[in-house]
């Protein structure tokens, strides 16, 4: 077993609201690779890493065989793949977990969310000052125009 990994604390953590837009847009995807009896070997861990490179996003897929052999909890697995591949657990539905990882790195992209959040709170709208509304004072300012 792969006890010997030195495993970093996951101290990125995305919002919520990013990791359901994730978890919703990419729920139906096929798994594209497999946790078998062999459980977490290099070659596993190399080729999810692989995978998360290319695209991004993978949803890997735990056979019996793994959960006999490493004899561990379906989540504990997941759990453990994310922390080795420096990748972010989206979601744990059954057998089957989806792995987040950017690809242009996690302190760029979660640089680029930071920047998105503090545009969003700038283009959002103040409420508008109710001004209250003398009729005879605007029919005089307006009578001049139509004279």
């Amino acid at each position: 077993m792969r006890e010997l990994y030195e495993v970093r604390e996951m101290n990125k953590k995305l919002p919520g609201k990013v990791r359901r837009a994730i978890r919703a847009k990419y729920y139906d995807i096929e798994p594209r690779a497999w946790i078998g009896k062999k459980g977490l070997e290099d070659s596993v861990i190399g080729e999810i890493n692989t995978q998360l490179k290319k695209d991004g996003i993978l949803k890997v897929e735990i056979r019996k065989g793994a959960l006999i052999s490493t004899e561990m909890e379906r989540e504990e697995i997941a759990e453990k793949v994310a922390e080795l591949t420096d990748s972010e657990l989206i979601d744990v539905r059954g057998k089957r977990f989806i792995l987040f990882k950017p690809r242009e790195g996690w302190e760029k992209y979660l640089k680029k969310l930071k920047r998105k959040e503090l545009s969003k709170e700038k283009r959002e709208e103040k409420p508008v000052k109710k001004v209250r509304l003398d009729i005879a004072q605007f029919r005089k300012k307006f009578k001049k125009g139509r004279d």
